[in-house]
């Protein structure tokens, strides 16, 4: 949705709150493409106070089901939108500062599609475990080691001793 700033920022005093009528979302990233299971009320609330500035603020959350990175198991997590933003406003233009320029205004336009998109990358797990101590999977025959517990030989042998373990392996009498 494309929101036109230019009634807000030439009236001093506006305020308006948008409701971000999102149905079906698909958050992709370079690990795959993953759907909102629950998708709670997503506002946005712009405000221009005294005419110097316009402050956006945009809450909501949403939730995903994504698998374990341990054990591959499906984990719903929650992904919080909390956004506020204040810019500088100057002869009815928002004023942005070089490193801060944001892809989601565009002139007096705003892409609320590129803003929720940002504010998913930024809030997006980096890891994700179905619990704190989770096992994951054995390495050698597959088996999830939270439900059940192999007998695999799951010792990782450091490659620079490999030659000791032979010497080691071929006599005896050590």
């Amino acid at each position: 949705m494309i929101i036109d700033l230019f009634p807000i920022v030439s009236t001093k005093g506006c305020a308006k709150t948008y409701d971000l009528d999102i149905k079906d979302y698909e958050f992709s990233t370079i690990n795959g493409s993953y759907k909102a299971t629950r998708i709670s009320p997503i506002t946005l609330d712009i405000q221009n106070g005294d005419g110097k500035r316009i402050k956006f603020n945009l809450t909501g959350s949403m939730d995903f089901i994504l698998p374990c990175d341990r054990c591959l198991t499906d984990v719903t997590i929650t992904v919080d939108l909390n956004f506020e933003k204040e810019f500088a406003l100057e002869k009815e233009k928002i004023v942005v500062e070089d490193l801060d320029e944001p892809e989601y205004i565009d002139g007096l336009n705003m892409d609320t599609d590129q803003l929720v998109y940002d504010e998913m990358l930024v809030n997006w797990p980096m890891k994700v475990l179905c619990k704190e101590d989770c096992r994951g999977i054995c390495s050698k025959c597959g088996l999830n080691l939270n439900i059940k517990t192999c007998d695999c030989d799951r010792t990782v042998v450091d490659p620079r001793m490999a030659a000791i373990k032979d010497i080691f392996n071929k006599s005896k009498e050590v």
